[in-house]
């Protein structure tokens, strides 16, 4: 029996994806849970796993092409079933003058399995379009190549990098043709854009560039920006906001977070909150729940989603199921999260089913600000930097480690004093944190 593969919807505000590269070819054979391909989403690069086991019969979708969430892109056969004819069909090899480009494909070559196999070259900056934002309609399509038009040469040193690299170069205005690669055979790799990131500044590359507009200049939007500019702009004009601020002294915390580090079980104050938001929210459930035209939707586990800021905005992946792990456990499922989400491996169903989120902008030095509610949830808690500030004890004044903590809040689901009592119990565990060892 044959299973479907699928351009899968790996988020809220997916509506289309990129096919970055085939994992596999045409007749090999794939165990379930494999990773069989690579998407582009409009907030990063996914691997996609495979629901089934047997042999690729087909492959519909060249690397390169974009298209609609639920498209076919592939399909597995049964265990022993041969591939019968149903791959894309080969395409001749023509000179560069005959070659047309449709929305991120590649030029054809003689042999189809490797035009199947082979990453397209980047299109040029001129090609991508610069509008302006609106709510609900962001631009995300790469415009055809114009009529009469040559296809461009790849960039010096492309064919040594990843799609994800190339894009992420592309997106820093890093000129691929001025970097060592560190990688097998001088393959390009994420470290070696980081390392001339930081050196001198490269020249411009295509789709870095900057377009005059009435004596200033436009930037085309990255996917993962204008996807942002989208989520944010609904956020603010669909949800009403409020916001509810708490003063926590961490001093207790931060001496049980040496105490655990010391015995070879690092733990992050950010892990603290987290643990401690899922034990509250098991008494104020409203703060797991999200508004809808028919009513409340309480969910039953807390997911919680973790910011992880990146170069062009951000990614917030789930820590599923908190209300049951140890601090331990929510302490390694986010360390691996967090790697993942800043190195592009982020999966499927680490970006699904968040009921709860929290930003930290603490590392930064910022002491206190409010977060924008994800449109699927019904409040986001953003924590400040821990810093010395006065506080009274037994009568005295004395110096404490305080940490203030902002709720936003759905007031369609959520009144003030709701939320208050929320923060004090939160600010209550927080600042006995052994509990959260028990």
């Amino acid at each position: 029996m044959s299973t479907e593969i699928t351009m899968p919807k790996l988020s809220d505000t997916m509506t289309e994806g990129r096919l970055v590269s085939w994992k596999k070819s045409v007749g090999e054979h794939v165990e379930r849970g494999e990773i069989i391909a690579e998407v582009e989403t409009d907030k990063a690069t996914m691997e996609l796993e495979a629901f089934a086991s047997g042999t690729l019969l087909e492959i519909r979708i060249k690397p390169g092409e974009m298209v609609p969430v639920g498209t076919v892109i592939g399909v597995i056969g049964g265990e022993g079933e041969k591939a019968a004819g149903k791959a894309a069909p080969p395409v001749e090899a023509a000179a560069p003058e005959e070659i047309e480009l449709s929305t991120g494909g590649a030029p054809a070559e003689k042999n189809p399995a490797a035009a199947l196999a082979a990453p397209p070259p980047d299109l040029p900056g001129k090609l991508q379009e610069a509008v302006p934002v609106e709510a609900g309609d962001v631009p995300e399509r790469i415009m055809e190549l114009p009529e009469g038009e040559d296809l461009p040469e790849p960039p010096q040193g492309a064919s040594k990098a990843s799609p994800l690299v190339r894009r992420l170069a592309r997106e820093k205005g890093i000129d691929l043709g001025q970097v060592t690669g560190s990688g097998p055979e001088g393959r390009i790799l994420q470290e070696d854009l980081e390392k001339a990131g930081t050196g001198e500044a490269q020249k411009p590359v295509a789709g870095a560039e900057t377009v005059e507009a009435g004596g200033g200049a436009v930037q085309p939007l990255s996917r993962m920006r204008a996807a942002i500019a989208r989520t944010v702009t609904e956020a603010w004009r669909t949800i009403p906001h409020f916001f509810v601020t708490v003063e926590v002294e961490m001093g207790e915390a931060e001496r049980v977070r040496q105490e655990l580090k010391g015995s070879g079980n690092p733990v992050s104050l950010n892990d603290f909150v987290v643990k401690a938001a899922a034990v509250a929210i098991g008494k104020f459930p409203r703060l797991n729940a999200s508004f809808a035209p028919e009513g409340v939707r309480l969910r039953a586990d807390v997911n919680i989603g973790i910011a992880v800021a990146l170069e062009d905005g951000l990614l917030v992946p789930v820590v599923k199921g908190c209300q049951g792990l140890s601090l331990k456990a929510i302490a390694g499922a986010s360390r691996d999260l967090i790697s993942r989400a800043k190195t592009g491996k982020v999966g499927e169903a680490d970006m699904a089913d968040g009921t709860f989120s929290i930003s930290n902008l603490g590392m930064y030095g910022v002491d206190e600000f409010a977060a924008v509610i994800h449109p699927s949830q019904g409040a986001i808690l953003a924590v400040g930097a821990v810093a010395d500030r006065p506080v009274i004890r037994g009568g005295h004044l004395v110096a404490g480690r305080v940490m203030r903590l902002t709720l936003s809040a759905d007031h369609r689901l959520i009144d003030g004093a709701y939320a208050a009592r929320f923060l004090r119990e939160l600010k209550r565990i927080l600042e006995n944190p052994v509990s959260m060892l028990l």
